[in-house]
């Protein structure tokens, strides 16, 4: 997932890029919000499910993944908030009851409060509500419980 696309990948299928990223919500239809309107979130969660329905309908071989996965530093950053540390575990599964609460839990945050959550890097502080609109507007369209989060950029 970078600034301005979302790149999702299917487990043993493949790869398709949604043209909005967590930037892009923040640009648009987040409108650069301290905290986020009800209406801006539903906006944000709505014109990613937009995006992925044209995906869908080019390749309804989507609905059928068996497991979908995110990676990149928006998604890893939503991630390490979850877990509330700076690193991911090696084999990361976000539940999608999981990405709901810490969605609720960050946009009734402003800003400068966001900032005190463990794992938070600082320069996500703003992207991480874009992030967590993609995260959700993917796992209640393709109707996942669960999608996968890998840091390809571990070391250890």
């Amino acid at each position: 997932m970078n600034d301005h696309e979302t790149m999702i990948s299917m487990v043993a299928g493949g790869e398709w890029t949604l043209p909005i990223g967590p930037m892009s919500l923040v640009d648009r239809e987040l409108e650069h919000a301290d905290r986020p309107t009800p209406a801006q979130l539903t906006n944000a969660l709505g014109i990613v499910a937009d995006h992925l329905d044209d995906v869908v309908r080019e390749s309804a071989m989507v609905l059928d993944a068996p497991a979908i996965v995110f990676t990149g530093r928006h998604a890893v950053g939503l991630g390490r908030v979850e877990v509330g540390a700076d690193k991911l575990p090696a084999a990361y599964t976000l539940a999608r009851a999981d990405a709901d609460e810490v969605f609720r839990t960050l946009v009734a945050e402003r800003i400068a409060d966001r900032l005190h959550n463990p794992g938070l890097n600082p320069a996500d502080v703003e992207t991480v509500i874009g992030s967590c609109c993609i995260v959700l507007a993917v796992m209640r369209r393709l109707e996942r419980s669960e999608i996968r989060i890998v840091d390809d950029n571990r070391t250890s």
